[in-house]
């Protein structure tokens, strides 16, 4: 009898630990590539950056344009409608890019603190408790097709996580009959 009141206690106890949880503890940040789109008459890279959702169209969409010919990463400005730099490769210990918006990550700066890694800061200074926020953006891989970044990030909680996307600047894509 002892036994049954136990396991019964532990059960309801069970019971509502689960409900009062946040579910973002379980969800995990998806970084990932989808099949490209075209903006403003231009073929784009298509990111998502968000937490995961079953349905995709859901989740947060993020457009970024690799131009190796003017050596920067373009991100989408859905405001002004228009591409801004986001990533410049050749101005080291300089600030690179201002109030930026990526899929879920909002509001930070980028510095280039060397030849293949980019440092995020908050662009208010200090970040608030409990905000998703990027730590770096690293260069894997950059030539006249492909860059491949990876993006470290933190969640809601502090948990640490990466993603990799693979970008194509489009202007020197092999053609296919």
């Amino acid at each position: 009898m002892k036994i049954n009141k136990i396991l019964l206690f532990l059960i309801l106890g069970f019971i509502n630990f689960a409900q009062g949880q946040d579910l973002k503890l379980f969800s995990p940040i998806v970084i990932s590539n989808l099949p490209n789109d075209i903006i403003n008459n231009e073929k784009v890279n298509k990111v998502i950056l968000d937490y995961y959702n079953p349905e995709a169209n859901k989740m947060e969409l993020s457009f970024l344009k690799y131009s190796s010919d003017d050596n920067v990463l373009y991100l989408f400005d859905s405001e002004k409608k228009g591409f801004k730099p986001f990533i410049y490769f050749n101005k080291i210990g300089k600030n690179v890019s201002t109030e930026n918006f990526l899929g879920i990550f909002r509001y930070f700066d980028l510095t280039q603190e060397s030849e293949r890694c980019f440092k995020a800061s908050s662009a208010s200074g200090n970040y608030p408790s409990h905000f998703e926020k990027i730590d770096s953006i690293e260069v894997l891989e950059k030539d006249k097709r492909f860059l491949i970044i990876k993006i470290n990030y933190s969640d809601i909680y502090d948990f640490k996580g990466y993603g990799v996307l693979v970008l194509q600047d489009y202007k020197h894509t092999i053609k296919s009959n």
